[in-house]
């Protein structure tokens, strides 16, 4: 796993790249971007509420996500109480739905874009992968959009 110190050194440069980047989806070049960035993301993308259900926008990952998902998941869940979601062990939470076993902890983030409820989603293959500074970052990040 990752020292705090590391993450904030990755972060600043990908917020720097983020910044000075001319490309216009920045939504998929943020998901490639962290995606590539940290290796033990299973899945770094975005979801857009639709109705009552999510659906995948940008993302990169080691398998094709779940689309279309319930809010019954942490996704769902961070984007119904407005709320950044940091859970630990993806097995206790309950309506978690599996789109890769091989998840371990999950990092949600929800905020609006034009009218739209997105969430940020990223998941690690490492039990409590994700920490206040990987919140405090992927905030700033989000900022960018």
């Amino acid at each position: 796993m990752l020292s705090s110190k590391n993450k904030e050194k990755i972060y600043i440069k990908c917020i720097e790249r983020i910044k000075s980047t001319s490309e216009s989806n920045k939504l998929k070049f943020i998901s490639k971007l962290l995606f590539e960035s940290f290796e033990s993301w299973i899945f770094c993308g975005f979801y857009f509420q639709e109705y009552d259900k999510l659906l995948v926008s940008e993302y990169c990952a080691s398998k094709i996500p779940c689309s279309p998902i319930t809010f019954d998941g942490v996704c769902g869940t961070a984007i119904l109480k407005n709320k950044i979601l940091n859970i630990e062990n993806v097995n206790t939470f309950q309506g978690h739905i599996v789109c890769d076993e091989n998840s371990k902890s999950e990092l949600c983030i929800p905020f609006e874009m034009n009218g739209i409820n997105y969430v940020l989603d990223v998941d690690s293959n490492i039990h409590q992968d994700f920490c206040e500074i990987d919140e405090k970052y992927l905030v700033e990040i989000i900022k960018e959009i």
